[in-house]
């Protein structure tokens, strides 16, 4: 539940702080007093996106802080964010410089994050709803919000068989579209694969070349140079025994100092390696060969390789790969048939494995959908709508055509509509056809309650969802909206004296001026605050006393066992 709320330069709020109980609390006060910016500031706690509009006149940031309850539900998600899991506070700052920030128990968050903890927390209802329950485009999703752990099982099946089902068919395209490029282009990819072909490429064939080349091309001055390094090493002085014999010298004395002996040993190191080379130097000059047919070769085909690679704009590596592209195209553009045949049963095997899942989805959404039903005529009832009829239609899927993927979508095939009837003897039709003001209101409150059921929020928040209804309907309301504060928190804004009669706590909004500014406050009504705001609200604009007395009587009475009174007593 929400504890309470603190609002710093929003709008026309200048520095407010309002707590919250359990229970049912309803609002009221005058059109522009600043009802549905408290509506609005919840609902910043909740995810919405904020503007610097909101921002009071001649400040350069408004700070909106709320705390709540926690919940269980959140332990994965708070340990995910690195949240500390106590007591949820929640604090949204919107600044003109747009440097907006999102924490919550002093942890920095997204507003996709946000969203992740708000949905365990709370649902708002705003006047729009009621028009957004009416467009048919949200049904599935409000379907789907309300299944169980299964859902996710189907849907996943569904998704993998869905990417399965779409890679087949792009590569089906693809042959199908390549197709009527190769045609055109066969001939110039077969005398292009010819060219490459006749190179005999392989990898790192250029640098492979250019050794030889440079070996061959410079074979006089490596021959001398080699020949010229042995002989140093292989004099009549070789400097390669004197080392030996240096080694030697030390080991002799070695018994009278360490250092000799490390000495000797390095000179030993020496004496091999430069042994070593020497015999590599000698193998070096065995091995020389030169060979003027081989440069020759050398040098013509590291000139056609150079111009094809300028040719094709790729080096070595990248013409090989093309080589294998165009090849794969030419065997494609001549067994086109055959490769055509086997993509299309590559399509109809894939699309056999989406149509199960996708049915199985559908089936499983049916299941769901059946609760709902029940569901929604049961919270009708209690609205006085008794001869609610409420269906959820699923459209026919036509799977004839394996080709056509159009019909499946990332959320399945389904499209639902709402159907209902209000009166016995009349026809199921859409939802948005049927409903009046005062049935739209009921509806909207019937939907509201039976998901907040299924979600498991701890606060019910209701901006004039009371809107075009009066007499026994607003007291069916007023009924419900209690019986929901029964199990979770209700804050209510309402203009109906029944409905603001049968909270628990009563929060009267106004304006006043304070140094030529005006800003919203709030306070609690007691007993007798309420009886003159319900008479208010009854009476108009003067408080007259038979306003008074029936105010009286409507904190008094017992809605759910006690009969109405007269409609024609409440002038809103």
């Amino acid at each position: 539940m929400l504890k309470s709320l603190s609002v710093k330069d929003f709008a026309i709020i200048e520095d407010l702080t309002v707590n919250f109980n359990s229970g049912m609390t309803v609002l009221t006060g005058e059109t522009g007093a600043g009802k549905s910016l408290i509506i609005d500031t919840i609902s910043l706690l909740l995810g919405a996106r904020a503007d610097s509009d909101m921002i009071r006149y001649g400040k350069t940031s408004a700070t909106v802080i709320g705390i709540f309850d926690y919940k269980n539900e959140l332990d994965s998600i708070f340990d995910s964010f690195g949240i500390k899991k106590e007591e949820i506070k929640i604090e949204r700052v919107i600044s003109d410089s747009s440097k907006n920030s999102v924490k919550v128990n002093g942890v920095l968050v997204t507003l996709a994050q946000l969203r992740q903890i708000a949905k365990y927390l709370a649902d708002i209802h705003v006047q729009n709803d009621t028009y957004r329950l009416f467009n048919p485009d949200i049904y599935l999703s409000m379907l789907d919000s309300i299944s169980d752990s299964k859902y996710q099982k189907y849907m996943a099946s569904y998704s993998k068989s869905l990417f399965q089902y779409l890679d087949a068919i792009k590569d089906y395209e693809k042959v199908v579209k390549g197709k009527k490029n190769l045609d055109e282009r066969l001939e110039f990819l077969k005398y292009e694969k010819e060219e490459l072909e006749a190179l005999e490429l392989y990898p790192n064939m250029d640098k492979e070349l250019e050794e030889v080349i440079g070996r061959l091309s410079n074979f006089d001055k490596i021959q001398n140079n080699l020949s010229e390094a042995y002989n140093y090493l292989d004099g009549n002085i070789s400097p390669i025994d004197q080392l030996y014999e240096a080694a030697k010298a030390l080991e002799t004395i070695s018994e009278y100092d360490e250092k000799y002996k490390e000495n000797a040993s390095k000179l030993l190191d020496c004496y091999y390696i430069s042994d070593e080379i020497k015999s590599s130097i000698r193998d070096n000059l065995d091995s020389l060969d030169y060979d003027e047919d081989e440069l020759n070769r050398s040098i013509e085909k590291m000139n056609d390789l150079s111009k094809v690679m300028d040719k094709y704009k790729k080096n070595v590596d990248e013409l090989i790969l093309y080589l294998k592209e165009i090849t794969l195209s030419i065997d494609m553009a001549e067994n086109y048939d055959e490769a055509l045949k086997e993509y299309r049963c590559k399509v109809d095997d894939s699309f056999n494995a989406l149509k199960i899942n996708s049915i199985a989805l559908s089936d499983y959404r049916k299941k769901i959908a059946l609760s709902l039903e029940d569901g929604i005529i049961k919270e009708c009832k209690d609205l006085d709508l008794q001869n609610t009829i409420f269906k959820v239609s699923f459209n026919e899927v036509d799977y004839s055509d394996s080709l056509n993927k159009a019909i499946f979508r990332e959320d399945g095939v389904d499209s639902i509509d709402f159907l209902i009837s209000f009166n016995k003897g009349e026809p199921l039709k859409p939802l948005y056809k049927v409903a009046s003001g005062g049935e739209a209101s009921r509806i909207m409150l019937a939907f509201k309650t039976f998901f907040s059921k299924v979600s498991n929020v701890s606060l019910m928040v209701f901006d004039e969802i009371d809107t075009g209804v009066s007499g026994a309907t607003a007291k069916k309301i007023a009924n419900k909206m209690k019986k929901i504060a029964d199990s979770m928190q209700v804050l209510c804004i309402t203009h109906l004296p029944q409905v603001a009669a049968i909270g628990d706590y009563h929060k009267h909004i106004y304006k006043v001026e304070e140094n030529g500014r005006t800003k919203t406050e709030i306070k609690d009504l007691d007993e007798k605050g309420r009886i003159e705001e319900i008479a208010l609200m009854l009476s108009g604009d003067s408080i007259s006393l038979y306003a008074l007395e029936h105010a009286r009587e409507l904190l008094k009475k017992d809605w759910n066992n006690q009969s109405f009174l007269s409609t024609s007593l409440f002038i809103a």
